[in-house]
């Protein structure tokens, strides 16, 4: 007989047994698909300025890329959140992670910046998938002791997949030159994406409370408040669920600009400005990123201690103090890095910055405990990319706009912390709470 893990509250109660074998196959595809996730939304920012010389185009009408591309990852939040309620998680899971799978592979052989754009849109609305599912289908399983500490865990892969974009890229265009280098790394990286979701097709399993749900439904034996509507979009706009739905996509905006004001300006910053060479200019990103991807599980951590709301306002706290003495560097003329960048303020500051967004690690599971089974997938998805949309897409292109340097552009990533910071004390929080199937 198979030994089972449940998912017990605090409160003694359980949910639908998940076998063991089960819950390190849902684990593993989650850390899969958050590294992918980060993999691919690094693909503009980190070799930004050799995109820019290969396609003829200024570092403007790239930041755009990623505008338009943040908005595509809304529609594909939406879309795919909703399928994944509707047909179940497995297999939306696996044609999100094809679909920008493919999405790489055409963005490194497109020979203009017009279909490069196209291939960077389909990319978003593939990339839309990801984040919902993958802690629905981890909260559907995990057991609640420690949930916060194994969703900062998933959520840390995201800037794992970051740093594997950086050495995947780095290598390819030291060995191949600036051109071909980023257009075989994209190529590679979307190989590999591609090969996840043959393995998710046939290895990954359907969560067994969104399974117990269906039965359910279709039994007719459950009463009309608890029945997710045909367009589940519209359950998350019901009074019970509106105002923490409207919250987390403001929090989840926060949390974009903090950390896309340095995925989007960072490099750029160290190479276009600052003259760093690109190996220095590695190294500086992958300390950020390292620096990054500690905050998560840590930040998921203090959650279950603390409860969620606070350990995340307790990570923006953190955020404010980075991005204020780089403002403040900036401001004065004093934000300068060189070769030797350990000594050099500025890039204490930077890894402050970087070290600033702990809340993601917290954001995920937050999210997940509030919605319910029946529209989970669809209340992540939209919270997250809607705020994908705004803070990754819409706020970098307004800040370089706005500040006109690069620099000042970086700085103004200090409006994430605060505004996730203001906002926490006000979000609803079910820290630790049993996840049932009909809720």
């Amino acid at each position: 007989m198979s030994t089972v893990l449940t998912s017990k509250g605090a409160d003694g109660t359980t949910g639908v047994p998940v076998p063991r074998r089960e819950i390190a196959l849902t684990l593993f595809f989650a850390f899969l698909g958050t590294l992918f996730d980060g993999a691919e939304l690094n693909l503009v920012g980190y070799p930004l300025a050799y995109i820019s010389d290969t396609l003829h185009v200024g570092t403007l009408q790239l930041i755009q890329v990623v505008t338009l591309q943040g908005f595509a990852s809304i529609v594909g939040g939406i879309a795919f959140g909703w399928l994944g309620d509707l047909v179940g998680r497995r297999w939306t899971y696996t044609i999100s992670v094809l679909l920008f799978g493919i999405a790489a592979i055409a963005g490194g052989l497109a020979p203009t910046y017009l279909l490069f754009l196209l291939s960077r849109l389909v990319a978003g609305v593939g990339m839309g998938g990801l984040f919902g599912l993958s802690f629905s289908m981890f909260a559907e399983c995990w057991k609640t002791r420690k949930r916060g500490l194994m969703g900062g865990s998933i959520q840390s892969m995201y800037f794992v997949g970051q740093i594997v974009t950086e050495g995947v890229l780095y290598f390819c265009i030291t060995e191949l030159g600036p051109d071909a280098g980023w257009r075989t790394g994209y190529v590679l990286l979307g190989a590999a994406t591609v090969v996840i979701a043959a393995l998710a097709a046939f290895l990954l399993p359907e969560s067994k409370q969104w399974r117990a749900y269906q039965t359910e439904l279709r039994a007719g034996r459950l009463p009309e408040g608890l029945r997710r509507n045909k367009v589940p979009l519209v359950d998350l706009f019901r009074r019970r669920y509106a105002f923490g739905t409207v919250l987390f996509v403001v929090l989840a905006t926060a949390m974009f600009l903090t950390t896309n004001s340095m995925i989007a300006y960072l490099s750029t910053f160290l190479i276009k400005v600052e003259k760093v060479s690109l190996g220095t200019t590695s190294v500086i990103v992958l300390l950020a990123l390292v620096c990054t991807a500690i905050t998560y599980p840590l930040g998921g951590a203090l959650s279950d201690v603390l409860k969620r709301k606070w350990a995340f306002l307790w990570c923006c706290a953190f955020g404010v103090i980075g991005f204020a003495w780089f403002l403040g560097l900036v401001l004065s003329g004093s934000a300068h890095v060189a070769g030797d960048f350990w000594t050099y303020p500025t890039f204490w500051a930077l890894m402050l910055c970087a070290g600033a967004c702990g809340g993601f690690g917290i954001l995920g599971v937050w999210m997940a405990e509030f919605f319910p089974t029946r529209v989970r997938s669809t209340g992540s998805n939209l919270s997250y990319y809607a705020g994908r949309g705004l803070g990754a897409g819409v706020f970098p292109l307004f800040a370089l706009t706005v500040a006109g340097t690069v620099p000042l552009a970086l700085a103004l990533g200090i409006v994430g912390p605060v505004l996730g910071a203001v906002l926490a004390v006000a979000a609803p929080d079910h820290t630790g709470r049993t996840i049932e199937a009909v809720e």
